[in-house]
């Protein structure tokens, strides 16, 4: 596995355990109410995942520590938020069941293909709009929108699926090519 041998400390990447560090505060100022604050920290937190693959693909730092660490700050931030906002019934618990559940599908597909390929794979397009739309969905939420968060809920819903799915199906690719790649190299051997 490449983690070991890259440099883990890039501008990047410290982005990125920013927003990690956003998390504590975040969960403070929600479950103390204070939504004003809580807004702020999301602001900051949408701010440094702008930033960081921005910075890695412009100082040439694209790295597997990066490949974890970006989405690794996302999920530990959005799921423990909404974690947060189910208990305060700002979000209901189907949503953030689904939230969750979707990520350790994920999470396990992404270690199945890392042990299969012996390389990260990179969050897709997709996932990155399904999250953007979760922490709207979380944001309108704690400003007590409902109108909106019954539309964020819905279209976080879509693109959760429609993200399932095209993790789903780049497994599937992955564990066929590495499949076909085995049963080659045992007709040569």
């Amino acid at each position: 596995m490449m983690l070991q041998h890259e440099r883990f400390w890039t501008a990047s990447n410290v982005v990125s355990i920013i927003r990690l560090f956003l998390t504590a505060p975040m969960a403070w100022l929600l479950w103390h109410d204070d939504h004003g604050g809580a807004i702020i920290v999301a602001a900051l937190a949408a701010a440094t995942d702008w930033i960081d693959g921005r910075l890695a693909r412009a100082t040439g730092t694209v790295s597997e520590w990066g490949k974890v660490l970006d989405p690794l700050a996302d999920k530990i931030l959005v799921g423990t938020v909404v974690v947060i906002m189910v208990i305060k019934q700002m979000l209901p618990l189907w949503f953030v069941i689904a939230i969750v559940l979707r990520d350790v599908l994920i999470l396990i597909g992404g270690i199945i293909a890392e042990r299969r390929t012996g390389k990260i794979t990179p969050s897709i397009m997709v996932g990155k709009l399904a999250v953007t739309a979760i922490a709207a969905t979380g944001v309108a939420g704690i400003m007590r929108a409902t109108a909106f968060v019954q539309i964020g809920i819905g279209l976080s819903t879509l693109l959760m699926a429609v993200s399932l799915w095209q993790y789903a199906k780049r497994l599937h690719g992955i564990l066929r090519q590495t499949q076909i790649s085995l049963h080659q190299y045992r007709h040569i051997a």
